[in-house]
């Protein structure tokens, strides 16, 4: 196995970014953050930035620098590339670690939907911006 790990890391910055932004619009409480809040156990806990976040731009970054990895070594290089990537990934790891998460710890499927949901759109977004702009 050959991995081309020689990605354009500004476009890895670009796809970080753009994943952490779009978790911010989706976490809003007036789209899932309420919802997903109260279905961890934490109702009316507004979310606020805190030192949890680094971790959060840290694997986003991590996650995107992954996906331009794996799209420069599949060859990936145009938005959809990116997008069929990124459903792969989306499904293939995020969805199914999710859904045996849900199970095992008997978590409502509504949690897993948005989790899934999140992670699933994230890794499309990502994926389509590291394949597009190598």
């Amino acid at each position: 196995m050959s991995l081309d790990i020689g990605v354009n890391y500004i476009a890895v910055a670009v796809a970080a970014i753009a994943v952490m932004v779009f978790g911010f619009v989706f976490f809003l409480p007036q789209v899932f953050g309420a919802r997903w809040m109260a279905l961890i156990g934490r109702p009316n806990e507004p979310m606020r930035p805190g030192p949890e976040f680094v971790v959060s731009i840290l694997a986003a970054f991590i996650n995107a620098w992954t996906l331009a990895v794996l799209a420069r070594s599949l060859g990936a290089s145009t938005a959809a590339d990116g997008l069929v990537l990124g459903a792969l990934v989306g499904v293939g790891f995020f969805g199914a670690a999710f859904a045996a998460n849900t199970v095992i710890t008997k978590r409502p499927l509504s949690l897993f939907a948005i989790d899934a949901a999140h992670g699933l759109l994230g890794q499309m977004i990502m994926a389509a911006i590291v394949a597009a702009w190598r």
